[in-house]
């Protein structure tokens, strides 16, 4: 409803423009013709007609500038509303997706614990149960620690505490845990040196690689692994990591990027996800004076991550 008076007023206030160029056009021409109903002279009435068309220049100059004018802080209104409504919907979205994000580690949590009291469990239940538990256990915590840094990134931007550290090794590491959690994960890494050190935060950094490679394995078709290129040059250090699957289209790969942002894809929809795991592996990699960006070819996804080897 609001929308279609905002459509009227625009329109009533255009034809007003339009009537408003008529009336002192008309107005002109009366003023002129009157002028000229009185003068004989030659010089006079020469004079008094170029008096006429600088003031028609006037008018259509005035009424252009104004129509522009009025065009332009229309457009820019629509945009602002449409990018107001654009973020209340993906902060709705990203409220459903953490309330069930959270509900379902929380219930299997809960449903484990339960399963534990009762007796005459087997050891190797038990102990299944336990590292079911377990991983929904880590997955609660990676949900959280990524809404709690999101809200600091917001809040009161992203504190560094820079030291020495080994790519390769921490890339090893953030492997190592996936492996260990699910078997059925695939990775292959190329790095043509033994060791690459970086200064830099290696909470965020872990935290920004590992948030690429979980978006990797989750939207990866089966059993295709997990291609990771680490490398570098005299100043920079370059992180390729890129998985087989659902393409993403050439309108998103700066979207994607942004807080709240994920794709209207069908396939990308079914899987969980809340819309902040890149936006903060951006925050954090820009936060290292460094650069980040999405490439898709064949039905692969790259992501391409530069940092500079010194703080």
């Amino acid at each position: 409803m609001i929308r279609y008076l905002s459509i009227g007023v625009i329109f009533y206030m255009i034809l007003g423009i339009i009537w408003w160029g008529m009336l002192l056009s008309k107005k002109n021409k009366e003023i002129y013709e009157l002028k000229k109903a009185f003068i004989l002279n030659t010089q006079e009435l020469k004079s008094i007609e170029n008096e006429r068309s600088r003031q028609t220049i006037m008018i259509l100059g005035e009424g252009f500038v104004l129509g522009c004018s009025l065009l332009l802080g229309i457009y820019i209104i629509n945009r602002s509303a449409n990018k107001e409504i654009q973020n209340a919907n993906q902060q709705s979205d990203f409220l459903l997706s953490v309330s069930h994000e959270l509900k379902s580690p929380v219930a299997a949590i809960k449903l484990a614990l339960q399963t534990l009291v009762r007796p005459g469990l087997t050891k190797q239940k038990e102990d299944q149960i336990r590292r079911s538990a377990l991983e929904d256990t880590k997955r609660l915590e990676k949900l959280v620690q990524n809404i709690l840094l999101s809200a600091s990134i917001e809040n009161n931007g992203l504190e560094l505490y820079k030291s020495d550290i080994d790519l390769l090794q921490l890339v090893e590491e953030i492997i190592g845990n996936y492996r260990s959690e699910n078997a059925n994960s695939h990775f292959k890494i190329d790095h043509p040196e033994s060791s690459i050190q970086i200064s830099a935060d290696r909470q965020n950094i872990k935290q920004a690689i590992s948030n690429i490679i979980d978006n990797a394995v989750k939207y990866s078709t089966q059993n295709t692994p997990i291609e990771i290129l680490i490398s570098e040059d005299v100043d920079m250090v370059h992180c390729h990591i890129r998985n087989t699957g659902t393409p993403i289209s050439p309108g998103e790969f700066s979207r994607i990027f942004e807080k709240f942002y994920r794709s209207n894809d069908i396939e990308i929809r079914r899987k969980e996800g809340t819309g902040i795991g890149l936006y903060i592996t951006k925050e954090i990699v820009e936060a290292h004076r460094g650069s980040i960006d999405v490439k898709s070819k064949n039905n692969q996804n790259t992501f391409s991550m530069r940092l500079p080897k010194y703080g």
